[in-house]
């Protein structure tokens, strides 16, 4: 069957029309709804890498301001009292406080001098081994003090690690000493500056000045921000977002910085006021009157090893006193400090040249955080699932919407072509009987007719044709009432035989016409089973069935139409069998549309419009049976049967 290319044409367009579109308003808002995904994703890492930065140098600022802000004196294994003292103490010097007790996460504390010289307050010289033992320290920790001792410098060069430090000496008033209390109060230190330098300090970005110094007590908000936006509207220009990022971690670096003055501070008044042997200490005069001279401090790495060292002028020569920190058991404790806010994250040392971020350094030690899941995490942001699923719900909505429209536009088609093609048909089916009652009533009318064996004979064909019409209009018009909903009445009690038997004399009739014979088996079983039926309908069934074979199989050897009754179950049935060339496809001829039978098919094969099969497959439907057409069992033909259900 021929479909109107035109139509299909235009609908294949507006299909596809409409179906771009969809597909590029998906693809935008799947892009915007990424990016913003990827944004909420970027600004909670930032804000997650904000706060463990916090409480890493929290954690660290305690241990940096105690080693930076150690006075001198504590790096020799034995400090020497005053004289003036030594009356009230009983003693001539007294053990440092870290010569038996090495701070937390550090492995030893030295002083290294330019001559290749090195000393350490843990590795005491042999002749003070007994009295570093009588004061805690054992002689085996001795001796290991001094292989690390020895480790250390053979991996530290002196003459460079000084080129590396800092030449800033810290600021002390001029007014007063050290071994004074008045000398160093925690206001006097915090105005002349802290005695901590971090080397990166100086390359972090500089906060304009309209920005507000984070204080040391607060800590970093990020807020993330859903803008009420349209869907579609474009992210804000990624530059000034990098430069507000920069500026806010800038700002966020210093206040982290000033912990560590804000500890040094404590710390070094806990020292001066807290500490009998920083109270008694020399001064930081030498005999001479010139002053030792500390410098400030600086975190650097040699090789794979985290020194905390500064400048010590002292007796005429400058030398290095630091801390050898224990990087790989610091390192663990950060990580499992901040390991609920950046898993599988990384702190790997930043040397030399390396590019600095603000935003991902330590404030305290030249330490970055490098976030290693970083870019799966941005990778994997989950997207707005509402939007998605709206998403969804639409293309089904589509694919839907064009189906719907593809079904309805073909049904419209096939109806047109089903009506064009019925009124072919009955136009040809009404026009062959029209025009016999036009010749012969005219024939009639003028008395042409010479005798009257001719006359019946016209006028029995007249009434061969009119029935062949009012056969053709009972069909249509019983479809029409299908069409309308109203459906036959079940209200009248008969059996199998009754019918057969009302029936037989105007089947026999069309089966003459075609000049066949109608051969009647009743099953005795089932001859009088009950059944609550519209006779009507059957009737009008079996004689549809009876006209096709009668139409189709007229040339067939054996002539005979074949009605038979029987039982299948709970099926009451009525066969109508033929021997003439049967169905094509049994399937095809069951499926058949109404009014699908053209005129010029008509002419080819029988007359008709296509309607008796499929009204019949209809009305048994209507009576709560069906029809079945098969190829019959035995011999060529046709059987189609009608099943009908016993009461």
């Amino acid at each position: 069957m021929k479909r109107p290319w035109h139509v299909w044409l235009a609908f294949a367009l507006c299909g596809a029309v409409a179906t771009a579109a969809f597909a590029w308003l998906t693809l935008h808002a799947l892009r915007v709804d990424r990016e913003r995904s990827v944004a909420r994703a970027e600004a909670l890492l930032e804000q997650n890498v904000s706060q463990a930065l916090w409480q890493m140098d929290t954690k660290l600022a305690p241990l940096i301001a105690e080693e930076v802000t150690r006075p001198h004196e504590f790096y020799e294994s034995f400090v020497n009292l005053p004289a003036a003292n030594k009356d009230d103490w009983n003693l001539n010097s007294v053990a440092s406080p870290i010569l038996a007790k090495t701070p937390d996460n550090v492995l030893l504390n030295f002083n290294a001098y330019a001559d290749g010289r090195w000393a350490s307050p843990q590795a005491p010289p042999p002749e003070q081994t007994d009295l570093a033992a009588s004061n805690g320290l054992p002689s085996t920790a001795t001796e290991a003090n001094r292989r690390k001792l020895e480790t250390l410098a053979g991996a530290v060069n002196v003459g460079q690690l000084l080129q590396m430090l800092p030449d800033d000496p810290i600021p002390t008033p001029n007014s007063a000493t050290v071994g004074t209390p008045q000398s160093a109060s925690g206001e006097q230190v915090a105005a002349n500056g802290p005695p901590v330098g971090n080397y990166y300090s100086a390359n972090a970005p500089a906060v304009g000045e309209g920005d507000r110094q984070i204080q040391p007590a607060e800590q970093p908000q990020t807020v993330i921000r859903d803008e009420e936006s349209n869907l579609f509207d474009e992210p804000d220009a990624s530059l000034q977002q990098q430069v507000a990022q920069q500026s806010r971690g800038a700002a966020d670096y210093r206040g982290r910085e000033s912990r560590y003055q804000q500890a040094a501070v404590q710390e070094l008044s806990k020292q001066q006021f807290g500490n009998y042997i920083m109270r008694n200490a020399p001064s930081q005069r030498d005999a001479n009157g010139a002053r030792a001279v500390e410098y400030v401090s600086r975190p650097v790495w040699v090789g794979d090893e985290l020194l905390l060292a500064r400048r010590v002028d002292r007796d005429g020569q400058t030398f290095v006193q630091g801390s050898w920190l224990d990087w790989p058991r610091l390192k663990r404790e950060l990580l499992a400090e901040t390991a609920s806010l950046v898993p599988h994250a990384d702190l790997v040392p930043v040397r030399g040249d390396d590019p600095i971020d603000a935003t991902r350094m330590l404030a305290g030690l030249p330490v970055k955080l490098v976030v290693g899941d970083s870019a799966t995490a941005l990778a994997n942001a989950p997207g707005d699932g509402p939007l998605q699923w709206a998403l969804g719900v639409g293309w089904i909505a589509l694919a839907c919407a064009l189906a719907a429209v593809g079904l309805l536009l073909w049904g419209v088609i096939a109806l047109s072509e089903r009506r064009a093609a019925f009124v072919s048909s009955v136009t040809h089916e009404l026009r062959t009987p029209l025009t016999t009652f036009r010749m012969y009533a005219e024939m009639l009318a003028r008395d042409m007719v010479p005798t009257p064996e001719r006359r019946r004979e016209y006028l029995e064909t007249l009434r061969t044709e009119a029935e062949r019409l009012t056969h053709l209009v009972e069909n249509v018009l019983s479809y029409a009432r299908l069409e309308r909903g109203r459906k036959p009445q079940r209200s009248e009690r008969t059996t199998p035989v009754a019918l057969v038997d009302r029936f037989e004399p105007r089947l026999a009739e069309r089966a003459a016409q075609a000049g066949m014979t109608l051969q009647c088996d009743v099953d005795e079983a089932s001859a009088d089973a009950p059944l609550l039926t519209d006779v009507g309908v059957i009737e009008q069934i079996l004689f549809n069935l009876v006209d096709n074979a009668a139409k189709y199989a007229g040339r067939a050897a054996d002539r005979r139409i074949v009605i038979a009754t029987g039982r299948d179950g709970r099926w009451t049935t009525f066969s109508v069998r033929d021997f003439g060339p049967g169905f094509a496809s049994t399937k095809q001829a069951m499926q058949a549309a109404p009014f699908s039978k053209s005129a010029e098919a008509a002419a080819e094969t029988a007359p008709g419009v296509g309607l008796g099969l499929a009204l019949c497959r209809r009305l048994a439907t209507e009576l709560g049976g069906r029809l079945d057409a098969l190829a019959a069992d035995n011999g060529p033909g046709a059987l189609v049967t009608l099943r009908l259900p016993a009461e």
